[in-house]
């Protein structure tokens, strides 16, 4: 006769050791990630807190127009100051949004911890009087800063002109006026300010007392036209010498039409 008896499963000593290898290695593994972590914390701790990253030294070059004071407030960063806490790109923005700077780079160093900013600004080119308000003109002929009491450049009397299209429009007619004045002055005559009138019209009064008037492009062929013109009959003071024909120039005095050139 048989006997079934139940027997009992002894577990292997290799599938034991195995388990515990493996229990090892786990601990290990944790308690080398739980050091790191600690590492990394104890490194962040001792950035934040440690004085070899505090701002040493912050240097401002290019600013003319714009106190340095401003430039440090937009910044938002002082001397002592963690160079790890500050937001650069955010003090970038803030700086370009200040109307007198054009660009700005900033460049910081952590050993010593110091940062240095180089701001580009607008050069005014005119001063723009526009429904009785200043306002400057930048060498691209667009608007970019209400003027105060100081005047640069070509003075631009705009005061019955209306923008059909708004601020394009206004930077157009802009960008032609100082054109103008780079072409009529690079042919020696000197320029007194301009008057822009009633869709667009350009009134260039000149020093000599005598007023160029364009609409829209002012070409050197038409500047020799002028300058011809004046030398041959020789207008008195107060002529307007209209240049908007494209072969000929139309005389005005006080009002009144006289001689084509």
């Amino acid at each position: 006769m048989i006997d079934y008896k139940e027997t009992k499963k002894i577990a292997s000593k290799k599938r034991t050791l195995s388990k515990i290898n493996l229990a090892i290695r786990l601990s290990i593994w944790l308690c080398l990630g739980i050091s790191g972590t600690l590492i990394v914390l104890c490194g962040i701790a001792y950035v934040v807190n440690s004085e070899l990253f505090h701002v040493k030294n912050i240097e401002i070059k290019g600013n003319v127009h714009v106190d340095r004071n401003e430039v440090l407030a937009m910044l938002d960063l002082e001397q002592g100051d963690n160079v790890f806490n500050w937001d650069m790109d955010a003090a970038q923005q803030r700086l370009l949004k200040q109307p007198w700077i054009k660009d700005v780079s900033i460049s910081r160093s952590f050993i010593p911890a110091s940062v240095s900013i180089r701001v580009s600004e607008h050069r005014p080119t005119a001063t723009l009087i526009l429904k009785d308000k200043p306002y400057y003109i930048s060498e691209e002929g667009h608007v970019f800063a209400s003027a105060s009491d100081d005047r640069y450049g070509i003075m631009i009397q705009a005061d019955d002109y209306e923008p059909a299209n708004g601020q394009e429009d206004l930077n157009n007619v802009l960008k032609s006026a100082i054109q103008a004045v780079s072409v009529v002055e690079a042919k020696g005559i000197k320029v007194k300010d301009i008057v822009i009138e009633a869709g667009g019209v350009m009134d260039i009064r000149l020093a000599s007392g005598i007023t160029l008037v364009i609409l829209g492009e002012m070409t050197p062929r038409k500047v020799d036209m002028a300058m011809r013109t004046i030398r041959e009959i020789k207008p008195a003071i107060g002529t307007v010498m209209d240049l908007t024909c494209k072969d000929k120039i139309v005389l005005r005095n006080r009002g009144q039409y006289g001689s084509e050139g």
